[in-house]
């Protein structure tokens, strides 16, 4: 049976009801994509639109579908979004298909580095008494990395037995973190190059020889960043380990959020309700977080650019990709993104709370380059590591490792 086709006027309206959604959403993505561009210190909300666009690139793949069974004509509409936006796509996407397998000679002229907010060694997961070790020491072991630049390495109030925790600033054994003495013995016999800030919130392990840098930062952030310098393999490299700004939600912060996105409101008015309280607790904490990001990243950009040579920024951004944090670091002449150069699909380094956001990141320059980046399948903390692998260039002379 032959179904009618509909009425020209009806198919003409529903067509222009289809131009208008593809385009709503096409300008919506573009937004999204360019929302770090913006200052927000004079246009916060860009910077909050930034944050949604992961999920307008969903909307837009749903979009681009329907049109496959209405319309094909109005699948390039989103896909015109997509060519527009297509840097921070492969900034938050990247298609690096193949991996890079290291020769012999290469793996001479290689190091990796590791970045994990581990959450003062806590289980995000809660208490295990299964457990037989402590679950983020076993995995910064496995990884070997010659580099691991840790951030949240202190104590923290709510974890129960801090007090065992923590001696001279070094890590100990304490029954609550099921750390082993096994695993500090192996990690001081791996990392015989040490530094950890005055809090202890920012700590370096390295098997490269590294000392602390004096830089020039406001006193409200001294656990914000701190510089090391390192000696690998002959050639001098700045690493700015970084924490920035938090949203700084509470529990009742957090509660509300959850709450806004599991319970359909009853009436108008409790939904007005809603609102108002996610734009007063939850949008005014993140406006204030967005500029102070802005901030401390204008001063990483300054030491950066005021110390000159290889460097290396990676840590806990607490913001997504092309944020306005990133840019302003990127924008420090040669500085490029290790996930952008070296990975594939995209990530996600954050997962608590059900904000699922990749904010860990990995930006550098010097004389060798992001060849693999890798994103650590462990969730003991509330964010997953990432490890860099980074291969110095061919024609430098590099010295062999020795003992310390």
């Amino acid at each position: 049976m032959k179904i009618p086709r509909p009425h020209r006027p009806v198919r003409s309206t529903v067509l222009a009801i289809a131009v208008g959604i593809n385009l709503f959403v096409a300008m919506l993505t573009i937004l999204a994509a360019y929302g770090g561009t913006f200052n927000p210190d004079t246009r916060v909300i860009m910077a909050m639109i930034a944050m949604t666009f992961p999920a307008m690139l969903l909307l837009g793949m749903i979009v681009m579908t329907a049109d496959l069974f209405f319309d094909r004509r109005l699948a390039l509409i989103i896909a015109g979004g997509w060519l527009i936006s297509i840097q921070p796509i492969l900034s938050f996407s990247p298609l690096h298909i193949l991996g890079h397998s290291l020769s012999e000679q290469e793996k001479e002229r290689s190091f990796t580095l590791l970045t994990y907010n581990i959450l003062h060694y806590c289980d995000f997961r809660g208490e295990n008494p299964e457990l037989e070790a402590n679950a983020t020491m076993s995995y910064i072991l496995s990884t070997d990395a010659d580099i691991v630049n840790l951030q949240e390495a202190g104590p923290e109030l709510t974890c129960p037995g801090r007090l065992n925790m923590m001696e001279s600033g070094a890590v100990t054994t304490g029954d609550y973190w099921h750390m082993k003495q096994s695993q500090l013995d192996s990690l001081y016999a791996r990392y015989p190059y040490r530094v950890i800030n005055r809090d202890n919130q920012l700590s370096v392990y390295s098997k490269y020889p590294v000392t602390p840098v004096r830089i020039h930062i406001p006193p409200k952030d001294h656990n914000v960043m701190e510089c090391f310098r390192l000696d690998i393999k002959g050639q001098t490299v700045h690493l700015i380990n970084v924490h920035l700004k938090s949203i700084g939600l509470t529990d009742a912060d957090k509660a509300l959020y959850k709450q806004t996105f599991r319970n359909v409101p009853d009436s108008k008015q409790e939904l007005r309700s809603e609102i108002n309280d996610v734009k007063s607790q939850l949008l005014s904490k993140l406006a204030v977080a967005f500029r102070d990001r802005a901030a401390q990243a204008n001063t990483v950009k300054n030491v950066i650019d005021s110390i000159g040579g290889p460097f290396i920024v990676a840590g806990d951004f607490n913001d997504i990709p092309d944020c306005y944090a990133v840019r302003r670091i990127l924008s420090a002449d040669g500085m490029n993104d290790a996930y952008a150069d070296a990975a594939f699909g995209p990530a996600i380094t954050y997962h608590g709370d059900r904000f699922y956001f990749r904010i860990d990141h990995v930006l550098y320059r010097g004389p060798f380059k992001a060849i693999d980046i890798e994103r650590g399948g462990i969730y003991s903390s509330d964010h997953n590591p990432l490890l860099t692998t980074f291969l110095f260039d061919k024609d430098l002379r590099l010295q062999p490792e020795s003992a310390p």
